[in-house]
């Protein structure tokens, strides 16, 4: 005859099991295991649960602790290239040329005794761009030049451009002529015109646009690519970073030269389009790890 209800029984069942119980409470829970399956079932269950062996195996805790170590890293460097191409742009945009239409307060051209050529600058320009060819005698040489100055220049108030000597050899400077990046003639700003029959025009270059059709026409060779291998998802990524490469270029000549792709300074255009691709690039890179694992998986 069961003198205690199994529910009582079965909140004592695990300090029973535990040996936590006193004695007159132990003994009344084995009285009533003597006479209840149902009860001795459950112990014995119990029993067969804390037999269970303890998981040792570390390995899915240091796989999610290692993949959350990498999205921390990969935060960590998408905002360190978001803030260098911030601040590489800033730099581009302060250092961008803002060419000077020529006046005699910008530039003057004068001769000295012994025969030099010098060229002084007013403290409005921060650079110049100077070319030069022999004339058609071949006796003397022919110079174009053109001054421009930057927001970083006006902002800082830097010194001026220290004074030039054309012809430090002796050589007979035969003209100098201004250029301007608006269209407009050369202007003869020192010695005899060069052009009887007419002026001359120095236009920018042209260098940048072949790289733009480059990078556009393998842009558009990347997507057709993505197109045809979209159900594959190893190789879809692949593409992917290989498309990031001319996009990247795009974006950072339109940011640095606009819809411009002539240039009056190659090297200087190519260097600020090349560093700003680089950064841009690092972005959308480490953009796609970031996004892969935004959700542990």
């Amino acid at each position: 005859m069961k003198l205690v209800s199994c529910d009582v029984i079965e909140d004592l069942i695990p300090l029973y099991a535990e040996d936590m119980l006193s004695e007159t409470s132990r003994q009344l829970v084995a009285n009533h295991l003597d006479e209840c399956e149902e009860c001795k079932a459950s112990l014995k269950e119990l029993k067969e649960m804390d037999a269970l062996p303890v998981e040792t195996d570390t390995k899915p805790l240091k796989k999610i602790q290692k993949t959350l170590r990498k999205k921390k890293r990969h935060a960590i460097l998408l905002t360190t290239l978001i803030t260098l191409l911030i601040g590489a742009l800033t730099v581009v945009f302060m250092a961008a040329p803002k060419y000077v239409p020529y006046s005699e307060n910008v530039v003057t051209v004068s001769e000295t005794d012994n025969g030099f050529t010098l060229v002084d600058f007013n403290e409005e320009v921060a650079g110049y761009d100077l070319q030069s060819y022999p004339d058609e005698d071949g006796a003397g040489l022919v110079y174009h030049l053109t001054t421009w100055t930057t927001t970083w220049h006006a902002l800082k108030q830097a010194e001026e451009i220290a004074l030039i000597v054309l012809n430090p050899r002796g050589e007979p400077v035969e003209a100098m002529y201004y250029y301007q990046t608006d269209g407009a003639a050369d202007q003869l700003i020192y010695g005899e015109e060069q052009h009887a029959d007419g002026g001359v025009i120095t236009l920018p270059r042209l260098s940048l646009n072949y790289f733009t059709l480059l990078a556009g026409l393998t842009l558009a060779i990347c997507v057709g690519i993505l197109f045809a291998v979209r159900s594959n998802k190893i190789h879809f990524e692949r593409v992917t970073k290989i498309t990031f490469l001319p996009l990247s270029y795009l974006l950072a000549q339109l940011i640095v030269t606009g819809w411009n792709t002539t240039t009056y300074s190659f090297v200087r255009d190519m260097t600020a389009i090349l560093l700003a691709a680089i950064l841009l690039y690092g972005v959308f890179w480490i953009g796609l790890e970031f996004l892969k694992r935004r959700t542990i998986k």
